[in-house]
């Protein structure tokens, strides 16, 4: 904001000499502006001279080059996108030279695309933007993708970085190098019907042998499945990750234990004791409907769950039953094409977006989970009426992430279908399925 200070001499009416002096003016976004003594001396009949302090277009220019705007893309629509735009309005107040311009694009889908069609022309590239880990290979492969290793590690860097779950920074270190922040993260939790669990006086599973028998229990007791798992997906990626087996183009699918891993799902859902989503897409209507006893999903479902269950019983979470959970969701990316000027004040927003308390606010304000294990264990996120928050530092504990391999992410999606066809034919040979599919598993990492 350009102000200009003026002082007008007083005209000599004697043979002294009048001496004036400036006063501070506040300069634009706080900062004072130097006060500055001017000393006059006229002679008597000598006109009024004007001081002027106006700055000059060399000072304007220095002024403008200090306001930065970054340009993030992202995906967050409805209240999330309101709890990030509170966030970022929060960092601009402590931080007025920077300009975070938050552009959404809509779903996941689309902000992908929109990606992928500016890779051919990186000027239409953002400063940073929200993704998946598997979006991101072809750009880090191009050196498209900025190396934080030096801002994260550097004298302003993030000092608390171990705080950070190690399954979720696991996600954002590759071939030594810190490429992204940990964004919107999510685990599963078991979600089950606390009422019916102490009528039936089943303990909470804390492995599949022991959901499998729980499951049997509440199928023979009250003749509804005991379990189903949101995410076909996940539950395979998960129960072979707990059998000691990677996710990744090394993954011989008609192995034991891939095998094993579908049949434990399978049996369960021709016995009864088990079911999938099916036409209900998500868990969580029929679990709120005591269609089922409880299942496996996102601990950010909680929002719908209480909004299905209301009254009608007492819900509640415990951590995955298995050694291992998997982690979701997206990381904040920044493009190397960015300036130096830009990067500096970008990694700053993404330093503030992953600091102790707006982890908490923002967990608290979207149903994610705290990235660190610092927030969770905070008493302001623990004294939240989130049934998560108490269960989540043992849950954060077995974090861990998917390969980040060429293909992974289309192999994932194809083996999430192929179970849901087999889960949905009791007549389906699991065997002879996973044979036919071997092929295009191969060619999904070949990619």
């Amino acid at each position: 904001m350009k102000r200009k200070l003026s002082m007008l001499a007083a005209l000599i009416l004697s043979l002294g000499v009048f001496t004036a002096c400036g006063s501070n003016q506040e300069a634009d976004q706080g900062a004072d502006a130097p006060s500055q003594e001017v000393e006059e001396s006229q002679t008597e009949g000598e006109d009024k001279e004007e001081v002027s302090e106006e700055p000059s277009e060399e000072e304007d220019q220095a002024n403008e080059a200090e306001a930065i705007e970054v340009v993030f893309w992202h995906a967050m629509g409805g209240g999330q996108g309101e709890a990030l735009e509170k966030l970022t309005q929060q960092f601009e107040e402590e931080n007025p030279n920077i300009t975070i311009n938050l552009q959404n694009k809509g779903g996941y889908g689309d902000l992908n695309q929109a990606l992928v069609a500016s890779m051919q022309s990186p000027k239409d590239l953002p400063i940073i933007t929200q993704a998946y880990p598997d979006w991101m290979l072809q750009f880090d492969n191009a050196g498209m993708v900025a190396d934080l290793t030096d801002f994260v590690k550097g004298e302003d860097g993030i000092e608390d970085y171990e705080d950070i779950f190690p399954g979720i920074r696991e996600e954002i270190e590759q071939d030594g190098r810190i490429i992204g922040i940990p964004f919107n993260k999510s685990t599963e939790v078991f979600w089950y019907n606390k009422d019916l669990f102490e009528e039936l006086g089943l303990e909470v599973p804390t492995s599949y042998e022991e959901l499998k028998e729980v499951s049997q229990k509440i199928y023979e007791e009250k003749g509804i499945p005991g379990v189903g798992f949101d995410s076909l997906s996940n539950y395979y990626v998960t129960y072979l990750k707990n059998k000691g087996v990677e996710f990744d183009g090394s993954l011989d699918i008609t192995s034991p234990e891939s095998v094993e891993a579908v049949n434990y799902y399978n049996d369960g859902v021709k016995e009864g004791y088990f079911r999938i989503a099916g036409t209900d897409q998500y868990m969580s209507g029929p679990f709120a409907n005591e269609q089922a006893g409880a299942y496996i999903g996102s601990n950010a479902g909680e929002v719908y769950i209480k909004e299905g269950v209301e009254d009608k019983f007492t819900y509640a979470a415990a951590p995955y039953p298995a050694e291992n959970a998997f982690q979701q969701g997206t990381n904040i990316y920044m493009f190397d094409k960015a300036s130096d000027e830009e990067k500096a004040a970008a990694f700053k927003y993404l330093k503030f977006l992953q600091s102790k308390d707006a982890q908490i606010q923002f967990a608290l304000d979207t149903g994610y989970m705290p990235a660190r294990k610092s927030s969770v264990e905070d008493e302001a996120y623990q004294s939240s009426d989130s049934s998560i928050a108490p269960i989540l530092s043992e849950a954060s504990e077995k974090l861990f992430s998917r390969p980040l391999v060429e293909g992974s992410q289309q192999a994932y999606n194809d083996i999430g279908s192929l179970l849901e066809s087999i889960l949905s034919n009791k007549d389906a040979d699991v065997k002879a399925e996973l044979e036919a599919f071997a092929p295009q598993f191969e060619s999904d990492f070949a990619q």
